[in-house]
């Protein structure tokens, strides 16, 4: 089968790969109808060696597709079901799955990479490919609406496996308040959905988005729902929305970067008593230094935290099923699966117009 897979630092092929088989039989077998292309593959790639990925590593934890074979103890979804997975596989049983903190499973592990991979058992690969083993499958697969027959819908559901559950757990976890400021910082995929999902689900008076791509910000004011933009590298954000707040500055913010220099931007516009939620990864790389006692005296709330597909799976699904979100607008390329090293180009050029690449096998 054809599968984008890791080669060296910087460096991913397509190429044929050994079809995945039942391991356990907890296990499903899915063909992958269509896989996503998420900033965070850049971090393995990018850093492969020091992150342990394996030369050969099948790419990408965003898929969805149909069930083709299910182990003897899979009772929640059947051969021929059309499913999303979890960006992160769980068991749904543990501990903490059963406290709604499956980001925390026992027994977990990220599609794609080595984080965890034992356990899931051998061979865990990524669903940038045809077909794909999904471990835990009772935990880890969601059965979409009957609606969604044809395979159209493919683009509406497959945010919802990372990047717009990503967003929503970030606007969810700055607690917003309607009629409130948000700022939202990041104008890559899941700077635009928790612009989306702050925008379209929280009744908040106004959205502010912090980036540094004109093209993107064009884009969140256009599709994603900001009410205004602010381009970081031309403009202080933090005076930017300390105008726009009476020199108060914003409730809730959400910072998809995380690493030191947003987070100081997040303290530095916060109101006082502000909730600040952060997603982005950038402190895995270089150490975020902020004033803990700035949080302290002004009373800040930084919640941090890896997001709970499993867990908000349910409730999202209903809400594209019904029009009331629509995530596939961050999708602003589809390309054939054999093209995935020219999505992986477009997204890390930052290319005018591209904000998150979809790949078709």
């Amino acid at each position: 089968m054809l599968a984008t897979y890791y080669h060296d630092r910087s460096e991913i092929r397509v190429g044929n790969v050994p079809e995945p088989t039942i391991l356990s039989d907890t296990d499903a077998i899915v063909r992958v109808t269509l896989a996503g292309i998420c900033g965070a593959d850049f971090d393995f790639i990018n850093n492969g060696p020091e992150m342990g990925v394996p030369q050969g590593m099948r790419m990408g934890h965003e898929f969805v597709g149909i069930v083709e074979a299910v182990g003897k103890a899979v009772h929640s979804v059947k051969v021929g079901d059309r499913v999303v997975a979890s960006a992160m596989f769980v068991d749904g049983v543990c501990h903490h799955c059963k406290r709604d903190l499956p980001s925390a499973c026992e027994h977990g592990g990220l599609f794609g990479s080595p984080l965890f991979v034992e356990h899931g058992g051998s061979d865990i690969q990524g669903g940038q490919s045809e077909f794909v083993r999904v471990p835990f499958a009772n935990g880890s697969l969601f059965k979409l609406p009957d609606s969604f027959t044809s395979g159209s819908e493919d683009h509406r559901a497959l945010p919802l496996a990372d990047n717009f559950a990503t967003g929503y757990h970030g606007a969810l976890n700055s607690n917003i308040l309607p009629g409130e400021t948000v700022v939202v910082i990041g104008d890559g995929a899941v700077g635009q959905s928790a612009v989306m999902a702050a925008a379209k689900l929280f009744d908040p008076e106004q959205v502010i988005h912090v980036g540094r791509h004109d093209s993107r910000l064009a884009f969140s004011k256009q599709k994603s729902g900001a009410t205004h933009t602010v381009n970081g590298k031309t403009q202080d954000p933090v005076e930017y929305v300390k105008s726009l707040t009476k020199g108060y500055g914003a409730m809730s913010i959400i910072d998809t970067v995380g690493n030191n220099e947003s987070t100081g931007q997040a303290l530095a516009m916060a109101h006082a008593g502000g909730k600040l939620s952060v997603l982005g990864f950038g402190h895995l790389y270089a150490p975020v230094d902020q004033p803990y006692s700035q949080a302290l005296f002004r009373n800040l709330t930084i919640h941090t935290g890896v997001v709970n597909v499993a867990s908000y799976m349910k409730m999202l699904l209903p809400l594209v099923e019904s029009g009331r979100i629509d995530p596939s607008v961050i999708f602003t390329d589809t390309l054939p699966l054999a093209e995935a090293k020219r999505g992986y180009d477009l997204m890390m050029s930052r290319s005018a117009g591209t904000v998150k690449v979809a790949l078709k096998p």
